[in-house]
């Protein structure tokens, strides 16, 4: 099955013209066609393995699981502090694999059991932020950004509260999605229901999905990670659902409605389309995703080996789409396979920094190399 979608472009009415290079020249500047441009790239001297990361105002941070350690740089690459962690006992930070700085540039993290954590400004740990229930998780994500700080809170995915159990295959229709934490009082109360526009909010199975969302202002926007689906709240209004729209690709894979629970079809015997990435701006919601890979190619190619796992790019397209402040939508701009995992999009006029793909150009280094992209109109 194929999420297909047509495109729905939207023409600036041009005013009429004296002669042809102006309308030219108008019609460029109000195109919304964007290639993505590498700027530059720069140099991290640290040796080890990069498994969550985060760049905002100016600086970034990775999280190394093998060391359990973080590293913080600047955007020239030099190295601001570094720290490793005891996994037990006292201080102990239990692999804080998502990273997010809050406006102010003080640094949260979370690890794949859900433990929160904040850190000091040379990266030594503060404190544990206490949650009033454990969580029942134990495969968060890396680079999916699922908790955000708001306003002297943390707004988290956070499955737990009652004993609701996230690997349920009806979680997100029965069950609230977030937790807002008073980062003060400790109090925790859930938000954000999933709207009916959702097929996981029927009684049907599907292959099992994971959540992504990003706040701007008081507007929250969640995604899940294979439905080409954009969900928004209004935070100020009790968190209300506002609406859904889609970001239209033209190919987004999907192995469809499943016989029973716990099915998994995608990585067994094809590959369903994926949101890698969701940052929604002040200036625009951007998108990147992977379009997945058919039965037929995934069969002949065995891509099911985990050996093969780094050929997946060969056999699918990484795309990057974003919606402007007029609410249309730029082309697929195609992420080429050397570029690895992008560390955040701040806004649209602003670079933004991406992993170096190390593996797939075959190169071996003692340093971490960033890239820094620009996404630049045509």
């Amino acid at each position: 099955m194929r999420y297909g979608f047509i495109a729905i472009v939207i023409l600036s009415t041009l005013g009429s013209c004296t002669s042809s290079d102006n309308s030219e020249t108008s019609a460029a500047r109000n195109s919304n066609e964007w290639e993505l441009q590498i700027m530059d790239s720069i140099r991290v001297d640290y040796l080890g393995s990069v498994d969550g990361g985060e760049f905002r105002n100016g600086k970034g941070v990775i999280f190394d699981f093998k060391k359990n350690s973080l590293v913080e740089f600047s955007e020239n690459g030099k190295i601001l502090h570094q720290q490793s962690y005891p996994s037990e006992g006292p201080g102990a930070v239990i692999y804080p694999t998502t990273l997010r700085y809050d406006e102010f540039g003080k640094l949260y993290g979370m690890s794949f059991l859900s433990w929160l954590y904040e850190f000091n400004p040379d990266l030594t740990l503060k404190r544990q932020v206490d949650m009033p229930f454990l969580s029942i998780s134990n495969d968060g994500m890396s680079f999916g950004r699922n908790f955000e700080p708001w306003n002297d809170h943390l707004i988290a995915w956070y499955p737990g509260r009652d004993g609701a159990d996230q690997y349920d295959p009806f979680f997100f229709r029965d069950h609230f999605l977030l937790e807002k934490l008073n980062l003060t009082t400790g109090v925790a109360e859930p938000i954000i229901k999933l709207p009916t526009t959702s097929r996981y909010t029927t009684d049907k199975y599907y292959e099992r999905a994971h959540l992504r969302f990003g706040i701007v202002g008081d507007h929250l926007y969640l995604v899940l990670n294979n439905e080409p689906l954009i969900h928004s709240y209004d935070m100020a209004d009790g968190f209300r659902y506002v609406r859904t729209f889609t970001f239209s690709p033209s190919v987004f894979l999907d192995n469809g409605e499943h016989t029973k629970a716990y099915e998994y079809i995608s990585g067994s015997r094809m590959l369903d389309g994926r949101i890698s990435g969701f940052y929604p701006r002040h200036d625009a919601i951007f998108v990147t995703y992977t379009e997945g890979i058919s039965e037929d190619i995934f069969t002949q190619n065995e891509l099911k080996l985990p050996k093969n796992f780094p050929k997946y790019g060969e056999f699918q397209r990484h795309i990057l789409k974003f919606m402007n402040t007029d609410s249309v939508w730029s082309n697929e701009i195609t992420i080429p396979n050397k570029i690895d995992q992008i560390l955040n999009i701040e806004s649209l006029a602003q670079p933004f920094y991406a992993l170096r793909n190390d593996e797939w150009l075959g190169e071996e280094q003692d340093y971490l190399t960033f890239y820094k992209l620009k996404l630049v109109q045509k």
